[in-house]
């Protein structure tokens, strides 16, 4: 995935997570990431962590939230 570089980019952390979701096969999976992940610019590595997710057996849902929502004092 472009921008998303395996040992050299701090979201090659995406990596280590999946090897380990990989490995330990859970019922289910909380992932986090940024909003930006959903814009235009990064669709072809976002669509690629989700077609990942589904080659392990995983449906997933996704929604961006609004931390005020949830009364955190920062803008998302």
């Amino acid at each position: 995935m472009q921008g998303i570089k395996e040992g050299k980019t701090r979201s090659g952390l995406y990596y280590e997570g999946y090897r380990i979701l990989k490995a330990k096969r859970p019922q289910y999976s909380i992932i986090e990431n940024v909003k930006n992940l959903t814009s235009k610019r990064f669709k072809s590595q976002f669509d690629s962590i989700l077609k990942d997710l589904s080659d392990l057996g995983y449906t997933s849902y996704w929604k961006v939230l609004n931390s005020k929502d949830y009364r955190y004092p920062t803008k998302s």
